[in-house]
C-alpha cells in the first residue's frame, strides 16, 4: 500500500477515509487534527482545490485489510499525523519569520523524529510551501535558499545521507509561513533515482546558497504488483542551470526533463515501461500562461483533467515559470 492524491473542489468529497486532506487557496495558513484524519489549510497556491491523501494497493492487498489494522492520528509537538497500517501521513505549519533557518530546522527534525518514533522510518515523498519564495528575509538571504539552509541541517543532524533523501517539492504560497508535509512507510523503503539531465540538487554548487537543496529527482515505491514513481517538481533546468526565458521555451524542457527520468527509470522498473500519470500537480508563476502549459502538458502525458490541478505560484527560483510534478503508476 501507499498513499496517492485525489483531487476535489470539497474537502469532504472523498470515498474511502483518506489520512489527510490538504486545502489550497484559503485565507490563511493551518494545520488540525480531527476523526483520524489531518486537515491542512495553506494561504494559495491558488485556486482552491482539495487534495486528499489516500491508501492505494500496489498488491493483491485490499483496503479493507489495511484497515483492519487500526487509524491512529495526533498532534504532538505541531506536527499532525495519520497513520493507518503501513501508511503515515505527516505535517507541520510554522507562521512566519524573519529568518526561517533556525525554525525549519527545529521543525524538520520534530517530523522526521516523530515518523521514526512512530515506527514509519521510510520517507518516500516531501512537500514545502513558504511564503514570499523568492524575496529576501532579514539579512538580505532569499528565503528559499535560507530553508534550504534548514532543511539540510536537520537531514544531517537526524544522519540521513545524500542517497537517502526522497522526492520532493518546493513552491510559494501567496502568504508568509512555511508548510511542509510528507508520506512515509513503515517497512517498505523507496528507491531515489537521480536525472541523467540534471546534476543532482544536492551537488549543486555554492552559487544556488549556504546549503543545496535537499532532495531526490524522483523516488520509486514497488510492491507486488504493481510499481509507483513520485516525481519532484520538475522544472527547465538542465545541470544545474535554469534554460528558457519563454513559457514555450521552459515547458519545452520540462517536458524533455521529465522524459529523461522517465526513460532512465524504466531501465530499473520494468513495469513503468506501460505506465502513466495518474495524478499531476502543474505551478505556473504568471496567470496567462496557464493554457499554454496546460494544452503541452496534457499533450504530453494524457494524465486524467481531473487529477492534473493547476496551480497558480512562484517557483523555486526567481526565472522559471512553471514546475511539474506527479505520480507515474505502472
Amino acid at each position: 500500500m501507499v498513499l496517492l492524491p485525489v483531487y476535489h473542489s470539497e474537502p469532504e468529497r472523498v470515498g474511502p477515509s483518506p489520512l489527510a486532506t490538504i486545502c489550497y487557496g484559503g485565507a490563511s495558513g493551518g494545520l488540525d487534527v480531527r476523526n483520524g484524519r489531518v486537515y491542512m489549510t495553506l494561504p494559495g497556491p491558488l485556486p482552491a482545490t482539495c487534495e486528499q491523501w489516500c491508501p492505494a494497493s500496489l498488491s493483491g492487498e485490499t483496503r479493507h485489510e489495511q484497515a483492519a489494522r487500526g487509524r491512529q492520528a495526533g498532534l504532538e509537538q505541531g506536527i499532525g499525523w495519520s497513520a493507518e497500517g503501513d501508511l503515515l501521513f505527516a505535517a507541520f505549519w510554522v507562521e512566519d519569520q524573519p529568518e526561517l533557518c533556525e525554525a525549519v530546522q527545529t521543525s524538520y527534525e520534530r517530523l522526521i523524529g516523530l515518523a521514526r518514533g512512530k515506527g514509519f522510518g521510510h520517507i518516500y515523498r516531501m512537500w514545502n510551501y513558504l511564503g514570499a519564495i523568492n524575496q529576501d528575509n532579514a539579512r538580505g538571504e532569499e528565503r528559499y535558499r535560507d530553508f534550504c539552509s534548514g532543511r539540510s541541517q536537520a537531514f544531517e543532524a537526524m544522519s540521513i545521507g545524500l542517497g537517502e533523501l526522497p522526492a520532493a517539492t518546493g513552491i510559494g504560497l501567496s502568504s508568509g509561513g512555511v508548510a511542509v508535509f510528507l508520506i512515509a512507510h513503515r517497512h517498505v523503503g523507496g528507491v531515489n533515482l537521480e536525472n541523467p539531465s540534471q546534476l543532482p540538487a544536492y551537488h549543486y554548487p555554492p552559487r544556488y546558497g549556504r546549503r543545496s537543496p535537499s532532495f531526490a529527482r524522483a523516488t520509486v515505491m514497488e510492491g507486488p504488483d504493481r510499481t509507483a514513481l513520485y516525481l519532484s517538481g520538475t522544472a527547465s533546468i538542465r545541470g544545474h542551470e535554469s534554460v528558457g526565458t519563454t513559457v514555450e521555451e521552459q515547458l519545452s524542457v520540462t517536458i524533455e526533463t521529465i522524459n529523461s527520468l522517465l526513460d532512465a527509470a524504466r531501465k530499473r522498473f520494468s513495469r513503468l515501461e506501460n505506465g502513466r500519470f495518474e495524478s499531476m500537480k502543474l505551478y505556473v508563476r504568471h496567470p496567462e500562461d496557464a493554457a499554454v502549459v496546460r494544452e503541452g502538458i496534457s499533450r504530453a502525458f494524457q494524465c486524467p483533467l481531473e487529477q492534473s490541478p493547476l496551480f497558480i505560484a512562484d517557483i523555486c527560483r526567481a526565472e522559471l515559470l512553471l514546475e511539474v510534478e506527479g505520480v507515474f503508476l505502472g
